[in-house]
């Protein structure tokens, strides 16, 4: 196959999560969280009068520091999705971390991808995934469909044209609407 075929049945597509207020909250309970268990050996000599501990506080610097950082990530939240022929995956990457693969997908076996409905019984599904920047995003998607352990799915994702296209190109009953963005 050479490359323009390749590029005509393949689609990718990645976004940021929006950072809601609850994610600000989650961060600066976070923040909190570190900067006290940095101070704890601290406050610990001061209270107890045990100064024994003010030799073990460069080693919880030393490895705080990098932990901090590293579960920083997690707060991160980036999506990509790809279309290649009939093939549906849809990655979770952390910071810079190695994408992780949340669902992978035959457009044959999907129910529907259609824009997003404001008020869906979501309770004919077994798992209901946000993967997208927002609720309330204007090229919302849904998509219906059975994992590989046999649960119901519905799926937010942001849709794009060119990856919309080769999805109802493979599964017709996929309905697809001319007023994306992207």
């Amino acid at each position: 196959m050479n490359d323009a075929q390749e590029s005509v049945n393949r689609a990718e597509y990645s976004y940021e999560k929006a950072v809601t207020k609850k994610d600000k909250l989650k961060r600066a309970l976070y923040f909190t969280g570190v900067v006290l268990l940095m101070i704890l050996p601290i406050l610990t000599a001061m209270i107890f009068h045990v100064y024994f501990i003010m030799y073990i506080m460069p080693l919880v610097l030393i490895i705080g520091v990098p932990l901090a950082k590293f579960f920083f990530r997690y707060f991160q939240n980036e999506y990509k999705y790809t279309v290649e022929r009939s093939s549906f995956k849809m990655e979770l990457i952390h910071g810079k971390a190695k994408p992780k693969l949340l669902y992978d997908v035959n457009v044959n076996d999907m129910e529907f991808a259609k824009p997003a409905i404001p008020d869906l019984d979501r309770s004919g599904y077994d798992t209901v995934s946000y993967c997208c920047v927002s609720e309330t995003s204007p090229d919302l998607y849904i998509a219906s469909f059975r994992d590989k352990n046999g649960k119901k799915v519905l799926l937010y994702f942001e849709g794009s044209k060119k990856a919309l296209k080769i999805m109802n190109y493979y599964n017709k009953n996929v309905v697809v609407s001319d007023a994306l963005r992207h």
